[in-house]
């Protein structure tokens, strides 16, 4: 048994298809699936459910899959550790994203990698259900999150910036020249908005319901870049965080009004499980966003645009 058999399996149960996780791990599926086997013989158990295609993993093979995630957790930590004794920080650094901040990631990453050439970044964008459990899986070793109930108990926290609304409209509608317009007001319009599963769809729609307003979206996405071009292009207006507007200024065709009565302000923030050993990139990265002021980078952000 080794760790690139361990990096396979837990691609497998990642991508639950065999051709998916072959590909994604630079591998044939007929090598993929025979370096699946030779682990399954080794250690004397069936991991995976098999009939003409990925049917699931066996218990056991849900019991492997877990120790396994633990087990490359500890070599990249091991890996990362060794290299800051010797060259620095160096290696690869997985970070999810709710949707909504996506946008401000360049603003709260770039300084660090120009700190720590030697790393690389991935930044995928999740909802926060997907982030925790990322975290919990050993998929991920940051978060950039809604610090709010929803969050678990098993992460270190620490907030980056306020996430306040307003309501992205045709530059060339009749609300153009609004100074701010009501929720009750926007429920009356057209919408498009994310998708449920994303917990800044369920703010949404909680603060709708708490006014009486029970509205059904004209069009769901799950990306904010989406719900910009519906609004540019289509004939729906959008719910946005101004945070957004700051840093995409320069975007045509649509003109943002901030939401009142409520004024609802959310709170943002970077997570990271709480865990021993942990990985050191992913600790220099939480202190380094500890330090910024990412509410004047908007700003900043914001005048340049």
């Amino acid at each position: 048994m080794d760790l690139r058999q361990l990096e396979l399996l837990c691609a497998l149960a990642r991508e639950k298809h065999f051709g998916r996780a072959a590909k994604n791990c630079n591998i044939s599926q007929p090598a993929f699936s025979a370096r699946i086997r030779q682990l399954e013989n080794e250690l004397g158990v069936p991991i995976v459910k098999r009939e003409r295609s990925f049917q699931g993993l066996t218990t056991e093979g849900e019991l492997v899959v877990t120790i396994a995630q633990r087990i490359l957790a500890e070599a990249r930590t091991l890996k990362q550790s060794l290299s800051q004794m010797s060259k620095g920080l160096a290696g690869h650094l997985r970070i999810g994203a709710i949707p909504s901040a996506m946008p401000m990631m360049s603003l709260i990453k770039n300084p660090f990698c120009e700190a720590h050439p030697n790393i690389t970044v991935s930044i995928l964008s999740l909802s926060s259900a997907e982030i925790q459990l990322g975290l919990e899986k050993f998929d991920l070793e940051v978060g950039v999150t809604y610090l709010s109930n929803e969050l678990s108990t098993n992460v270190e926290s620490h907030e980056l910036y306020h996430e306040e609304y307003s309501l992205i409209h045709k530059a060339d509608g009749p609300l153009k020249d609004r100074e701010t317009i009501t929720w009750q007001e926007a429920a009356e319009l057209p919408l498009s908005l994310l998708t449920r599963d994303m917990q800044y769809r369920r703010i949404i729609d909680k603060t709708f319901e708490e006014l009486d307003c029970f509205i059904t979206p004209h069009t769901q996405t799950n990306s904010i870049t989406q719900l910009l071009h519906e609004t540019r292009f289509g004939n729906t207006s959008s719910i946005v965080p101004i945070s957004l507007i700051h840093v995409l200024r320069n975007l045509e065709g649509v003109v943002a009004i901030p939401l009142s009565e409520p004024r609802l302000v959310n709170k943002i923030g970077m997570i990271i499980a709480k865990r021993e050993p942990s990985s050191p990139i992913a600790k220099e990265f939480f202190k380094h966003t500890k330090r910024l002021d990412v509410e004047k980078l908007l700003q900043e952000a914001d005048r340049e645009n």
